[in-house]
């Protein structure tokens, strides 16, 4: 039998979400407004990919349920995540290589 959960509030999670794109927006302009130096483009790509890891937990744990779902679920999906993070983690010296960097 389906165990019954508490419904999250949808309006409050679609807030949260819609303040993080704003605080994208304004992180990905924050290059133009201050020197348009390399240390500011990586910090703010570091913050947009946080930002991104942010906003997919919240859709993953309140719109896909997974906050729900017991802990064994929850550790079968994210273990491709996690996987795929190593991976993409692993190559980026030989990207940064072959672009010459």
């Amino acid at each position: 039998m389906a165990e019954q959960h508490k419904h999250p509030n949808y309006w409050a999670i679609w807030a949260v979400l819609l303040v993080l794109t704003i605080l994208e927006v304004l992180v990905a302009r924050l290059p133009h407004w201050i020197d348009d130096t390399r240390q500011v483009w990586a910090t703010t790509i570091t913050v947009l990919v946080l930002l991104a890891f942010v906003k997919a937990a919240c859709v993953a744990l309140f719109f896909m349920h997974l906050k729900f779902e017991r802990k064994l679920f929850v550790v079968i999906v994210c273990a491709p995540l996690f996987l795929a993070a190593v991976l993409v983690l692993a190559l980026l010296p030989d990207v940064g290589f072959a672009a010459g960097g």
